[in-house]
């Protein structure tokens, strides 16, 4: 499985970054302010990634360390009560050079439906 390979070798990553929203997402906030920070936050991170790949460097969006988020907060001097961090992404060049490839896809039609399912 693709997610443990990247999980076991976490430690070998060059740059890990963890995009962070100010405040906790959870503190009594409704359903339509969490989905607002969620909102802003992670189309700005898939930006990033997208500028990467720009520059040849590859990142994946992960959620592996969010289990132990105080303890990630406490080693890495984060205000946890003041910031909710959003994801890990490992940054690197990839390992078998630069050519980047359009990625295998289902036609669009097998996927869109109109009016019904």
């Amino acid at each position: 499985m693709l997610f443990r390979s990247l999980a076991e070798r976490m430690q070998d990553v060059p740059t890990l970054v963890i995009p962070l929203i100010e405040g906790r997402a959870e503190a009594n906030r409704t359903t339509m302010a969490q989905a607002g920070m969620w909102g802003s936050i992670i189309p700005a991170t898939w930006s990033f990634m997208l500028a990467l790949r720009e520059h040849g460097l590859v990142s994946a969006y992960t959620t592996i360390h969010l289990g132990g988020e105080q303890a990630a907060a406490n080693l890495l001097g984060i205000p946890y009560d003041r910031w909710t961090q959003a994801a890990l992404i490992p940054v690197a060049y990839p390992l078998g050079g630069h050519d980047f490839r359009p990625a295998n896809r289902l036609p669009a039609a097998d996927l869109i439906h109109q009016e019904r399912w």
